[in-house]
């Protein structure tokens, strides 16, 4: 695969970790609902509002999960799942991606078949919505740490970041400094060199003999 197909793939295994901490919350809070709800009985329960259409990815309300009683509407972690799931369905049914269970999971299923351009384009899109749910509150899922010892192929700097969600085979490595490839003659050692494309390595191709050495985690 290209620089973009490794990118795009690598966005998604990191949405899908981050998805699922999602569901895991909204699920929770639908179980506490229900309690509360059962506890206070029919005549003191909630109303809640219709469901808002939500903000891009600067909206000051989304970014900061308001959840104020005092509210006429809250934000629920149900509603911002609804909403991711309603992006990456539009984005799945736009590239044509197969079935599945899961809209990221059919993404990612079809990346490998996209042409580069287009993978360019679907990495984006999967960062965009990565970086909107990291930026709720909370916890989440580690996706990058960094590869102490190994000089990066490119610059030589030792600034590599594996980038480990997903399962270990697909793990990718970036270098830190964000330099981005020339294309022919770049001499970074990508398996398709790209111009203007961000520099990603397989972890295997970039560790060689130290393929087994295991990142040090940053928490």
């Amino acid at each position: 695969m290209t620089p973009h197909h490794l990118t795009a793939a690598a966005a998604a295994e990191s949405l899908r970790d981050a998805q699922r901490v999602l569901a895991r919350r909204a699920t929770a809070e639908a179980r506490q609902r229900g309690e509360a709800l059962i506890a206070a009985g029919p005549i003191s329960s909630p109303t809640y509002g219709s469901r808002h259409a939500v903000g891009g990815h600067a909206d000051p309300v989304i970014a900061t999960l308001t959840l104020s009683r005092a509210s006429a509407h809250e934000t629920t972690w149900l509603e911002l799942l609804r909403r991711l799931d309603g992006k990456l369905s539009w984005l799945a049914d736009t590239i044509h991606a197969g079935s599945g269970p899961t809209p990221v999971g059919r993404i990612r299923d079809t990346i490998p078949r996209l042409l580069p351009g287009t993978a360019r384009i679907v990495a984006r899109h999967l960062a965009d919505e990565d970086a909107w749910v990291r930026a709720l509150p909370g916890d989440w899922p580690t996706n990058r740490r960094p590869l102490p010892g190994v000089p990066c192929p490119h610059c030589g700097q030792r600034q590599l970041q594996v980038q480990c969600a997903g399962p270990v085979d697909v793990w990718t490595v970036v270098c830190a400094t964000g330099q981005l490839c020339v294309g022919a003659g770049c001499g970074c050692g990508m398996a398709a060199a790209v111009e203007g494309a961000p520099h990603i390595w397989r972890r295997a191709d970039v560790i060689g003999a130290a393929a087994t050495a295991t990142p040090t985690p940053t928490n």
